[in-house]
């Protein structure tokens, strides 16, 4: 579909009179499934292509914590499920091995084990990773390894992480401003924020960060690949450390003397549903500008961590596809090539100098919408089309779904994975537990095999 309407829209603006391109929207519109319109965005010259269906990767995440009671102490359920996966259609698989805790499900001499999640406890002896990857590439699926990258606890079973149990860590985790009277509050003590996030400003969290990424390459050499989830700061509160506000200060080679107000501050007055108004301060932009660079810097060091040690092992993130307003979270998941700037008014000229599609091998981004068909970033279609365009063919771009939309539409979970394997170059389901929980293999099934066979 999307290289018959790129070629229809540059055969218009090149070749064909007004009778012509009559002729051919009449063509198209009468041909066209009305299951499927006709996305409303006009189609730029795409530096992306799309590959054969076959060979786009179709990827089920597993989760740590929500699927802990299942897989913790039961290889047996592990050897099942992955069966179940492979007649799914999936190719692939990414276990997640440090959940929101920060705690890993790997043999690991950095970071405590993950052992328990909710009533479940683990008692298994045997290593997590090793089963899936054993059991998955003897089923011929791929196995990557996710770490939930700047976490560092959880405020489930009462706090579980390191910052729990280890107090001088306590002063990496990232200072919150928050509006009226909490104002510059450390993480640890906000009850809203129920994963502690790091500061990825601070040197020693990256090193840190960077010393598990190591291990697990060194420790696991046939993992297929490694990918960071939560490669990014907490949210746009965060992070106004005195640590972050000296590093800023030396980005910008100034002194700021009203802070954190310089950045930002919040109305007064809340609003009627208790939200607070941002009010944009003289260096909002280059903030924004500074921890784009912060991630794309960290995850420049992630790649040539994982590369160092093993060449063949990939290097995977996931994002959220609103790359409108991602900036909230620090992170610029476009091309260097493609200029925000351009389009968005909370970009400067140099924020595309800190995009990190071009860093990755590949990349999720999760077009998390329930409204499938559609030009804008919140439909899976329009999210899809956006991604690829502003990560300009420099990295292969999966279409990622969120299961729990699907739990009482079934047609429409068949309908969102073929439109990530037609529209994307390749599918990521997120999570494996909504398939347990609502039976959905069949639906994810038969749209794997519908674009496989590409009947409309």
């Amino acid at each position: 579909m999307l290289i018959y309407l790129c070629n229809i829209h540059n055969f218009m603006k090149k070749y064909c009179g007004f009778c012509l391109i009559l002729f051919l929207i009449i063509q198209f519109f009468s041909c066209k499934d009305a299951e499927h319109p006709l996305p409303e965005w006009e189609w730029d010259d795409s530096t992306y292509t799309l590959l054969p269906v076959e060979k786009k990767p179709k990827i089920l995440w597993i989760d740590a914590s929500a699927n802990f009671k299942y897989f913790a102490n039961s290889q047996e359920n592990i050897q099942f499920y992955l069966e179940k996966t492979k007649d799914a259609g999936f190719t692939e698989i990414i276990v997640d091995v440090r959940g929101t805790s920060g705690d890993v499900l790997y043999q690991s001499n950095i970071v405590a084990p993950l052992t328990k999640v909710g009533e479940t406890e683990r008692t298994a002896t045997w290593d997590y990773l090793t089963a899936f990857i054993e059991k998955g590439h003897d089923l011929g699926l791929k196995v990557h390894a996710n770490i939930n990258t700047f976490v560092g606890g959880n405020m489930s079973n009462s706090g579980t992480g390191v910052v729990y149990r280890e107090p001088d860590k306590i002063d990496w985790l990232t200072i919150l401003y928050l509006p009226g009277a909490q104002g510059l509050t450390n993480i640890l003590y906000d009850g809203n924020s129920i994963t502690k996030f790091f500061n990825p400003v601070n040197e020693h969290v990256q090193n840190y960060i960077l010393s598990i990424i190591a291990e697990l390459a060194t420790n696991y050499p046939s993992l297929d690949g490694i990918v960071l989830d939560r490669c990014r700061f907490n949210s746009i509160e965060s992070d106004f450390s005195n640590l972050t506000r000296e590093k800023f200060e030396t980005y910008i080679g100034k002194k700021l003397t009203n802070y954190p107000e310089d950045i930002f501050r919040w109305d007064s007055t809340p609003n009627a549903d208790g939200t607070y108004n941002r009010i944009e301060g003289l260096y909002f932009k280059l903030w924004l500008e500074f921890r784009a660079k912060t991630i794309h810097d960290f995850v420049e060091r992630v790649r040539n961590t994982i590369k160092t040690i093993n060449k063949n092992i990939q290097l995977g993130i996931y994002t959220g596809s609103w790359y409108s307003s991602y900036y909230n979270e620090g992170v610029n998941w476009a091309s260097p090539k493609y200029d925000p700037s351009q389009k968005y008014k909370w970009a400067t000229p140099n924020y595309k100098n800190y995009g990190i599609a071009d860093l990755l091998d590949f990349y999720m981004t999760g077009a998390y919408s329930k409204t499938l068909y559609g030009s804008g970033e919140w439909t899976v279609q329009g999210a899809l089309q956006q991604a690829q365009e502003v990560t300009k063919g420099d990295v292969l771009v999966c279409g990622g779904l969120y299961g729990l939309n699907f739990y009482n539409a079934p047609q429409d979970c068949e309908k969102a994975v073929y439109i990530c394997l037609t529209e994307s170059n390749g599918l990521m389901f997120f999570d494996i537990i909504y398939l347990i929980m609502y039976d959905q293999w069949e639906n994810v099934k038969a749209g794997i095999n519908k674009a496989l066979t590409n009947k409309k």
